[in-house]
């Protein structure tokens, strides 16, 4: 069973199990951050009855993530740091070449293009000169343990991986993060540090052309508690219940970002597009 893409034809009761055949459950850490926020929401997500729209928000994280990457596999494949100019170009061919399949446009064509140039500034000229990467969008399947008839796996992709030991993921929201925030609960840490077996996870905040460096230590201890809230989500997955609880608190619980709620498919239905 993988949560990241589950066959259409399986029914949402697909982990009830006949006799005890081995049941392998794949996790992304994305997922679990949605099924934190609402597990209706990633009930629906992860069996195709629900899809996020794409947005400029995305556009631009995947423009900057893109001419990063670029600069990433520069230096790994060739030895060459690339100038400032060829990763806005790199920049500007995405959201040139992807522009037309955004369905939510929260900031427009040009603004966007703008923001991706700043922060791209920003990170060629206060990060690119003090990282020596070792790979770039690695991708990882690792199995967490088996307990019973359940092997549970966790998979993902980090951002980069720096010969100093670091992992480092890049972000490009509207504004900085609240760094305690982030230390206290982020779950991408716990997931990457403990697939890599690495200590030190860092968030390369880039909004508005400023640059926001979040340092975040994960203990064996914290990886280990980790593990343990993976495998807390595994009797609802499990389950042969037709929805799975919701969570109505918080910012995503509205027609702006819960894909859920756009479709209909929760309270959404009774209240409208703008119930506020």
């Amino acid at each position: 069973m993988d949560l990241g893409g589950l066959p259409r034809l399986l029914p949402c009761g697909v982990a009830h199990l006949l006799g005890r055949k081995m049941i392998e459950i794949k996790l992304r850490q994305s997922w679990i951050n949605t099924f934190l926020r609402c597990p209706e929401q990633a009930r629906q997500e992860r069996f195709g009855l629900v899809t996020q729209r794409e947005t400029s928000d995305l556009l631009r994280g995947n423009a900057v993530h893109a001419a990063i990457e670029y600069a990433g596999l520069a230096l790994l494949q060739r030895g060459e740091r690339v100038e400032l100019e060829e990763l806005l170009d790199v920049s500007d061919s995405f959201i040139a070449s992807y522009a037309s399949d955004v369905e939510v446009w929260r900031q427009d064509y040009e603004p966007t293009v703008d923001v991706c140039r700043k922060n791209l500034e920003c990170w060629h000229n206060e990060l690119f000169p003090i990282l020596e990467p070792e790979a770039v969008e690695e991708q990882f399947t690792k199995e967490i343990g088996i307990r019973g008839n359940v092997r549970l796996m966790m998979t993902g992709t980090v951002d980069w991986i720096d010969k100093s030991g670091v992992l480092w993921d890049w972000k490009n929201p509207g504004r900085h993060y609240q760094a305690w925030e982030k230390k206290r609960w982020d779950i991408q840490s716990h997931a990457y540090t403990w697939a890599f077996d690495a200590d030190q996870f860092n968030l390369g905040v880039l909004s508005a052309g400023k640059l926001q460096v979040i340092e975040i230590e994960r203990t064996p201890e914290q990886k280990e508690a980790f593990l343990e809230l993976c495998w807390s989500l595994v009797p609802t997955i499990m389950s042969k219940d037709e929805t799975w609880p919701q969570n109505w608190s918080g910012w995503h619980c509205s027609p702006q970002w819960c894909p859920v709620w756009q479709a209909g498919k929760c309270r959404g239905k009774h209240l409208g597009d703008n119930p506020w």
